[in-house]
């Protein structure tokens, strides 16, 4: 129904094109971390009437039809009270058989979001009964096909699933939420030749008629719902082990050239855990299954984590790219979020702050002490930045995925920073140990972490998960010091500027302070107890110290604004990368000497990135050429990428200069992306110009520098390019999803004016594209259409609009919303308006009578012979 709206839509609104000229092959699927579905009020976890004991999912998924059969088995007992009805979340899931075993089924209600099957006689407290529901489905989350029908290669066809946060009851029904663990099975017979995974250890292959495989897969041990994963299709195979535990990457055979960059550090990342948080990793085998299009980097299913193919990469990418973070990050959640599982979302920090701490730990491990403090201080800068004064621990989100922000993530971690530097190393790894052993297996809530703490340190942490957890915000210290030479005595002034709310309080911690003093080989340590709006501290010192260091080791999340005096700043600039970042942070234009040192000599590649941005920021002519200077030999790529962004933001004709020279020599795709990207700020130089339409011509891993190329135009507002950049897009039909909203926008922009020859193509194009298996790229084509602003797209959204229906959130409907709204703004007046439609009409009076003219062209092709 909804295909034959679009395209009766695009007929009309075509000028250029008949009916039979849109071919429509495709219909729905796609999207994640975005809500599905909001719901008002704070919330709290879900009652469990029945405890669920195993699931048994047996599912056959048609990748021609893009649907799933199958049959779920759901072996339950209830817990407290007799069960009449038993209640499992399934949304769009036709159900065609439920059969009981130990009961006996009265009824089913199917809902917007239920199935509701009821019992002819309860069943009674620990009593074992089960279900088995019979169903099939074509979903639209949970459950994603990758098919060559979509525009994916051949040879790569795969379907993979995404669970969290609530989105398996789009393809099997199920109790689908995380207070309730239960071991499960899958069996999925896929064609042969390809491969199936999922959770815990595969029991048998089987073939089967029709050339199909019958793949088992058992999960012995008890895992939550969001956590159950299959993927089928295609691979291409890495294997380890680490001891004894099998270990495997499979990745899309068109990326077997990428697949070693990604498996390096796997084993190494499994071992150092188990030795840091001194509990054996639990699960059976550990795969990671690289899958087309991922809605977000990695998903932590229990011992097979699925990742997205588009952040394989090859090794030109230099030091720009590694797997080893989000390796780290998908590992540590088989001990936090897998084996200990939060109980609802509020407490989402206990999955999510864990992973990303460990993955800080590891980045220890591998890298050192300075690349440990440099990723505290780029979570650090995320916090900031995002300035949200809500608590980590929030009950009022309107849908789960709105708790997946930097509160869960940086936050999370730096919470656990802190409580490791107060704690120390040893002991805090002990109280972890603890908690892991305690509720191994099991559901916890924040408070759980906080009582093992105090349990095993024997140390308040009450007012630490309050302020911390349960209120929000973070310190904002305005820091003054001052030196008594007659009485020795420093003098610091801590000011909390925060903003003051019923969230935000005013903060009480340890507030490390570092004197450096000459001759002596170690800085004096102090702590300062801060509680109040402003407070003095007095140390007594030995002598005038060299260097004040506010929180030298790093232990605290805090804004801290301090400025040591002249000389300080001199010895700041010479001490670990911490200090050297802050100092830089402070130079002005009387500090381009040393920023020009920094960027040439420093040891660590962020520091001299940081320099680089820093001269740029001054922007005199001596800082331009400090830049340029230190532009040459750099051989760490993120350091070159630092001075292209810095010599882009001056865009001078010295800087444009060197840009350019740096394109001819430069072999790092993403870092000559970067320079193409520049070039957007150049318009009407021939030389730019020609490169441009090279580029955009060219081919690259990714379509990396077409896209760059594409980004460009579209800032030199250059419609001529509107032919070359729409034909380039109709050639890249494997573009990732997080490119096409980029690259579609940008030819809608390009084309928007009325005058424009090529505005008509371009809405056809768009409109094309709405009717794309692929959900991204409908979302990216309704939202280019309201850039376009062309009037005659209304008709098409309008009919789109007028089916949507239901409480689920539709991105692609969302997006034809604010299209609708952003082209009816661009219209002078009521008058218009009817102009159009009028229009509108015209071209389907003009449609059929072009119909009518081409079935008496046939006639008369083809005259009536006699009987």
């Amino acid at each position: 129904m909804r295909t034959t709206h679009l395209l009766l839509a695009a007929t009309l609104l075509s000028s250029t094109a008949l009916a039979d000229s849109y071919e429509c092959r495709h219909c729905e699927k796609h999207l994640l971390p975005q809500p599905v579905k909001i719901i008002p009020g704070r919330k709290y976890a879900r009652d469990r009437r029945a405890d669920i004991l195993h699931l048994k999912l047996d599912v056959t998924p048609d990748f021609a039809k893009r649907t799933i059969a199958g049959t779920a088995t759901i072996r339950f007992k209830p817990i407290a009270l007799p069960l009449t009805t038993l209640e499992l979340d399934a949304v769009d899931l036709k159900i065609s058989k439920i059969t009981a075993e130990g009961a006996s089924v009265a009824e089913h209600e199917v809902t917007n979001d239920k199935l509701i099957i009821t019992f002819a006689k309860a069943v009674a407290p620990e009593e074992e009964a089960a279900v088995a529901v019979t169903y099939s489905a074509q979903p639209e989350h949970g459950l994603y096909f990758r098919t060559p029908e979509m525009g994916y290669k051949e040879g790569d066809t795969q379907v993979w699933s995404q669970g969290e946060a609530e989105l398996h009851r789009f393809w099997f029904p199920s109790y689908d939420y995380p207070n309730e663990r239960f071991t499960s099975e899958v069996i999925c017979h896929a064609p042969k030749g390809m491969e199936v995974v999922s959770n815990g250890t595969l029991k048998s292959q089987t073939p089967e008629a029709g050339d199909r495989v019958a793949w088992r897969w058992l999960q012995d041990k008890p895992h939550v719902n969001y956590l159950i994963a299959m993927a089928c299709g295609y691979f291409h195979k890495l294997e380890d082990k680490a001891g004894k535990l099998p270990l495997a990457l499979l990745v899309p055979p068109s990326h077997a050239a990428q697949a070693a960059n990604a498996f390096t550090d796997t084993r190494k990342i499994i071992e150092f855990y188990q030795k840091e948080i001194g509990v054996p990793f639990a699960w059976d085998k550990y795969y990671q299954v690289y899958c087309l299009d991922f809605l977000a980097g990695g998903m932590e299913n229990t011992s097979c984590t699925f990742e997205a193919a588009d952040m394989l990469f090859n090794s030109d990418m230099e030091q720009l790219r590694s797997l080893h973070g989000l390796d780290a990050h998908e590992t540590a959640h088989q001990w936090f979020g897998d084996l200990v599982t939060c109980r609802d979302w509020s407490h989402l920090w206990l999955n999510e702050g864990f992973a990303s701490y460990y993955t800080i730990l590891y980045e220890e491990q591998k890298l050192g002490l300075d690349a440990m403090n440099h990723s505290l201080w780029h979570e650090a800068q995320q916090v900031f930045q995002s300035n949200d004064t809500r608590p980590i621990v929030w009950r009022d989100y309107g849908d789960p995925m709105q708790q997946f922000d930097s509160r869960a993530y940086p936050k999370g971690a730096w919470v656990l920073h802190m409580l490791r530097s107060q704690l120390g190393a040893d002991l805090y790894r002990k109280c972890i140990q603890t908690y892991l052993q305690r509720h191994r297996n099991g559901i916890v809530r924040t408070e759980d972490l906080q009582d093992v703490i105090e349990e095993v340190s024997g140390l308040s942490f009450d007012q630490f998960f309050d302020q911390w957890l349960f209120h929000g915000g973070l310190p904002e210290l305005k820091i003054d010091y001052s030196w008594d030479a007659g009485s020795k005595l420093a003098r610091i002034t801590v000011r909390q500027t925060q903003k003051l709310s019923d969230q935000v309080r005013l903060f009480r911690l340890p507030l490390p302070v570092g004197f450096t003093i000459a001759g002596q080989n170690k800085p004096l340590q102090f702590k300062a107890d801060v509680s109040k709006d402003v407070e003095d501290f007095y140390f007594s010192l030995p002598a005038q110290p060299e260097l004040v260091r506010i929180d030298p080791d790093y232990t605290v999340l805090a804004k801290i604004t301090f400025t040591p005096p002249g000389p300080m700043l001199d010895k700041q600039l010479q001490s670990d990368v911490i200090g050297r970042l802050l100092a830089i942070s402070t130079l002005d234009h009387r500090g381009i000497d040393k920023l020009s040192k920094a960027l040439r000599d420093d040891a660590f590649y962020a520091v001299r990135s940081e320099a680089a941005k820093a001269l740029a920021k001054i922007a005199e002519p001596e800082a331009r050429a400090a830049l340029i200077a230190g532009s040459s030999g750099q051989k760490d790529a993120r350091v070159r990428r630092a001075v292209v962004q810095a010599l882009a933001a001056l865009n001078t004709p010295d800087a444009n200069d060197t840009l350019w020279k740096m394109a001819q020599s430069e072999k790092n795709p993403e870092i000559l992306a970067s320079i193409i990207t520049t070039w957007g700020a150049r318009p009407g130089e021939p030389e730019i110009a020609k490169a441009l339409r090279t580029q955009l011509a060219g081919t690259s891993f990714n379509s990396t520098l077409q896209l760059a190329a594409i980004r460009s135009l579209r800032a030199q507002d250059d419609e001529s390019s509107v032919p070359d950049v729409l034909a380039r897009l109709q050639s890249l039909n494997d573009l990732r999803g997080r490119d096409v909203a980029t690259a579609f926008d940008s030819l809608a922009f390009l084309a928007r004016r009325p005058t424009n020859a090529q505005r008509d193509a371009v809405r056809d194009f768009l409109a094309e594209k709405l009717s794309d298996p692929r959900r991204d790229w409908r979302v990216a084509a309704a939202k280019a259409l309201g850039t376009l602003r062309d009037p005659k797209a209304l008709g098409l959204l309008d009919l789109m609009l007028a089916i949507s229906g239901g409480d689920i959130i539709d991105p692609v409907l969302e997006a034809a919303k604010k299209s609708t709204q952003d082209i009816r703004a661009g219209l002078e007046s009521p008058a218009d308006l009817k102009k159009l439609w009028d229009r509108v009409q015209q071209l389907q009076k003009k449609s059929e009578e072009q119909e009518k003219e081409i079935e008496t062209l046939k006639k008369k092709a083809q005259p009536a012979t006699k009987k």
